[in-house]
């Protein structure tokens, strides 16, 4: 169980300028969701333009911070940190290799905890808000099941260059998965 007494609170909002064309950030910067191209949007270098990710505005390279991600219905999503670093303009995979620690979840039912090696995940229940918890001293990146703080995944020595929490809403399928990831900073 997390202790609020470690956890530092910091209002954490999406960079748009990072956002994957097809992604639409809301004005208050705190949901995205998968749209149409956005056609005249600057080919910026921190913009990713092979996936449909978007960047927190903030990064991180002390203290421990917490967020919950509202993930609702959706079918396919993926949450976690990215190194300052990664390759934004190329193909890239979603793990420690790359410069990402992320849990995904697939095809509705398919938990991952992306690592070199396949690392599946069975849930008791499906998640409607992922707690994200870093504790950048340590090296850790810990998944949480926000409604019962159900722990799901934590990577270890992780990163030495400043992360940023990573979203990722996946595309619509079949005219399903449409639905927003919603940030919630909570204030202790």
């Amino acid at each position: 169980m997390l202790s609020t007494l470690a956890i530092t609170p910091s209002p954490l909002t999406l960079d748009p300028d990072t956002a994957y064309p097809r992604l639409t950030v809301s004005p208050c910067r705190s949901s995205v969701r998968v749209g149409e191209i956005q056609p005249n949007l600057p080919n910026n270098p921190e913009r990713f333009t092979r996936y449909n990710i978007v960047l927190g505005s903030q990064g991180f390279s002390a203290g421990r911070h917490y967020w919950e991600v509202e993930v609702g219905e959706k079918t396919a999503w993926g949450l976690g940190v990215a190194a300052e670093s990664v390759n934004r303009k190329e193909e890239i995979s979603l793990c420690p290799e790359d410069g990402f620690w992320t849990l995904v979840l697939r095809n509705g039912d398919e938990y991952e905890a992306c690592t070199s090696n396949e690392n599946l995940l069975s849930l008791s229940r499906k998640p409607r808000r992922i707690g994200v918890y870093l504790d950048y001293p340590r090296g850790q990146v810990a998944f949480y099941d926000a409604g019962d703080m159900t722990h799901l995944f934590t990577f270890s020595d992780t990163f030495h260059e400043p992360v940023y929490p990573y979203f990722n809403p996946w595309p619509i399928i079949n005219g399903r998965n449409g639905e927003p990831l919603t940030i919630h900073t909570l204030q202790l």
